[in-house]
């Protein structure tokens, strides 16, 4: 199939879940017509270097590590998640997986639109829509350990979604899963707002009052840095088809260029250059899978200057060659 540089630029994403928007968001790839969610299983080594490619998305995002455990960066955060436990991942929050050790991982990946699965006008408003306010956590960490049962009961709804995906009534399986899991997420984020008492919360946990000025302080400066991050993903998302250099990047993000590369490798643990030709490989790896392109005319469409570089570049990040890979993982 024949795809136009605009249809690319705007459609291209990693190895499976979803394709990327201009904006850097995800236009996910919903199991069914008529309902949104997404339900994969999926392992870490499918994916350049072991990491996914750092993304945000209107929809509620879940993940249980199914053999393995795996790294999960959430709006600056990050924590491991062993073998047996999950995450959730709020809306809109900047967020990516990888392996910090060099391990695989095999992984139960969950994507709903909170916003439309049919709730009413009452739910949506009282039960929905608060949960995914700026104030409450970016995440939660799945692991039984809450006392309530309330994580326990997402990860059952969650395994029973996927058990149920190819099934007849998959749907009504997915929606009875989606409400048992609101109720959960309500509960836990009730419970570690009041336990915490300062409404200043992070996946539960709270700041010291006692230095509330330079709490305050770190906490504008993290949001500043988050928010030029997540610029500049969205700028080279947008233009990865280009030549882009340091400067064009540290000017999406209003930084110096010592800032932009400081943000990079803080966050992301590669430098700007270095993620530009991550996302250059992944839309390169779409259009292998997906297009009869030739390497050469697939080198130009996602910004690699020759096909004899970007041939270099794919084998010492895939090991193997893009004619190779295509075969490998064809239609």
């Amino acid at each position: 199939m024949a795809a136009r540089n605009s249809d690319i630029q705007q459609e291209i994403a990693g190895p499976d879940p979803a394709r990327l928007r201009v904006d850097g968001s995800e236009r996910v790839r919903y199991d069914y017509p008529t309902f949104f969610s997404y339900i994969r299983e999926g392992r870490l080594s499918s994916y350049p270097h072991m990491r996914a490619e750092c993304h945000w998305h209107d929809d509620w995002e879940f993940l249980i590590a199914r053999r393995g455990h795996l790294t999960y960066f959430v709006d600056g955060e990050r924590m491991r998640i062993e073998e047996g436990q999950g995450i959730f991942v709020n809306a809109r929050r900047l967020h990516y997986g990888y392996s910090e050790d060099g391990t695989d991982c095999e992984f139960l990946c969950v994507l709903v639109n909170q916003m439309r699965v049919g709730a009413t006008k009452d739910v949506l408003e009282r039960f929905i829509l608060p949960a995914c306010r700026t104030d409450r956590p970016p995440y939660l960490l799945l692991d039984g350990s809450d006392g309530y049962g309330y994580a326990h009961t997402v990860l059952e709804s969650l395994d029973a979604m996927a058990t149920a995906r190819d099934e007849y009534d998959a749907p009504l399986a997915v929606l009875s899963g989606f409400y048992s899991i609101a109720r959960a997420l309500n509960g836990m984020m009730e419970t570690r707002t009041s336990n915490d008492g300062s409404g200043d919360i992070a996946n539960g946990i709270t700041t010291v009052k006692s230095d509330n000025r330079r709490v305050s302080a770190t906490h504008r400066r993290t949001s500043s840095r988050l928010t030029a991050l997540t610029a500049m993903v969205d700028s080279i998302q947008a233009s990865y088809a280009r030549p882009l250099a340091l400067d064009t990047i540290a000017v999406a993000g209003a930084v110096s260029r010592s800032t932009c590369s400081a943000i990079f490798r803080d966050y992301l643990h590669q430098s700007p250059i270095d993620y530009v030709t991550d996302v250059r490989l992944r839309a390169a790896t779409e259009l292998l899978k997906t297009t009869d392109l030739s390497v050469s005319a697939v080198a130009a469409r996602c910004g690699f200057n020759s096909a004899n570089y970007f041939t270099r570049v794919f084998r010492a990040t895939l090991g193997l060659t893009p004619l190779v890979y295509r075969e490998g993982r064809g239609r």
